[in-house]
């Protein structure tokens, strides 16, 4: 329902109430260590930027593996509430954190998954069903198209926020073709994306644990 005010406006206060909540979990959470004089900067922009990159389309179903404190999936969420939006994470305490945090920022299109998401990526109501996997500083670039891949419709895409995308998309060469992924590329220094191109074969993800400890090409 709307208050009158612009939808900018809107949009933007829901956005300082997302940081609000999470500073004030964070307190009891190890859920960002940004501080919360650069949480305009570092959370809110960097979601931004990675959205432009990405741009999906309308009704879109997206995912964000390894959620955490609610960058970018959430974010996301917030500056497009069409998106259809999963947010993975295997912490219990985060995943509440999670839930709590849609619900006050109004975005009933936001599901929680407190689940590994190699087990996500296994399970027939989300393989392969997605149009756009996000993610930021989850996992090495190699175990994060293990992780993604299994969870993209053919056409969809992996975007991640990374520290040095140029140097990812040499490394994930190997995991991403194996998982049925097209070339990595770099869309910006920090930002990666993967396109899926084939079926991911039956055997990826492999069980909870494996792509960490050993990752594909390593």
């Amino acid at each position: 329902m709307s208050d009158g005010a612009p939808a900018g406006e809107r949009t933007q206060a829901r956005l300082e109430r997302f940081l609000d909540e999470l500073y004030l979990w964070n307190q009891r959470i190890n859920l960002t260590s940004v501080p919360r004089s650069e949480s305009g900067g570092r959370h809110l922009d960097e979601s931004r930027s990675l959205l432009a990159h990405a741009d999906p389309p309308a009704r879109a179903r997206v995912v964000d593996i390894g959620a955490g404190g609610g960058v970018p999936g959430l974010v996301i969420a917030v500056l497009r509430p069409d998106l259809e939006v999963t947010l993975v994470e295997a912490d219990r305490r985060k995943a509440g954190f999670l839930v709590h945090a849609a619900a006050v920022c109004d975005c009933p299109h936001v599901a929680v998954l407190a689940r590994r998401a190699e087990d996500v990526g296994r399970d027939p109501a989300h393989r392969e069903a997605h149009d756009l996997v996000v993610s930021r500083a989850t996992a090495p670039a190699s175990v994060l198209c293990e992780l993604a891949l299994p969870l993209l419709r053919i056409g969809g895409r992996l975007v991640a926020l990374v520290g040095d995308a140029p140097a990812d998309a040499v490394t994930a060469i190997a995991a991403a073709t194996a998982c049925g992924g097209g070339p990595p590329a770099a869309l910006a220094p920090g930002v990666l994306a993967v396109t899926k191109v084939a079926a991911t074969p039956e055997r990826f993800p492999r069980r909870s644990g494996v792509p960490a400890r050993r990752p594909l090409g390593a």
